[in-house]
């Protein structure tokens, strides 16, 4: 279940709240309540990862806080890439790191040449339907934390509906023409 709140003084920005993790079809049923075009986008930036030996937590951080997770022992902890291989880092320095769950991990992304202090890089391999949110979104990601922006995209990967920051978005996909 989700709902839209529209922003005070702004009545084209609405924000998607949804306390449950989306599904699909409800991807599908936001487009049509919004009455914009679902676009395809795929990952132009790079990503370095490394298996997590341990349990740790993982704070996403892009000028705040937009989401957390504890990665379990075999999960990958990612940091994301821009495509010349830069860490993607936020205003204030932070790099966009989160995790992945180890079975998810191998269906987005292949093992690329080189290595940097937060792993070796991959590049991604799977396409995503996305929907942008100019009033952002309070959501619940699959890995069953909140995941939060102020404007961005949500992202259907597969049967996985997420968050991601228009910022990181814009430096790390391209969206798909035709």
């Amino acid at each position: 279940m989700f709902k839209l709140h529209t922003l005070p003084g702004d009545a084209n920005g609405q924000r998607l709240i949804a306390s449950d993790a989306m599904t699909p079809e409800s991807f599908d049923e936001l487009a049509k309540m919004l009455n914009i075009p679902i676009v395809q986008a795929r990952k132009i930036g790079f990503v370095a990862a490394q298996q997590s030996q341990k349990e740790q937590f993982v704070e996403t951080l892009w000028n705040g806080k937009e989401s957390q997770i504890t990665a379990q022992i075999g999960d990958w902890v990612v940091t994301n890439l821009t495509p010349n291989l830069s860490v993607l880092r936020d205003k204030d320095g932070n790099a966009n790191i989160y995790a992945i769950r180890a079975d998810k991990f191998s269906s987005f992304y292949k093992r690329h040449e080189g290595a940097n202090s937060f792993g070796d890089i991959y590049r991604a391999i799977s396409q995503v339907d996305c929907l942008y949110l100019s009033g952002g979104f309070e959501i619940m990601a699959p890995w069953g934390e909140v995941q939060l922006a102020d404007q961005g995209y949500l992202l259907r990967n597969g049967s996985d509906i997420y968050g991601n920051h228009k910022d990181t978005f814009d430096a790390t996909y391209e969206k798909m023409v035709g």
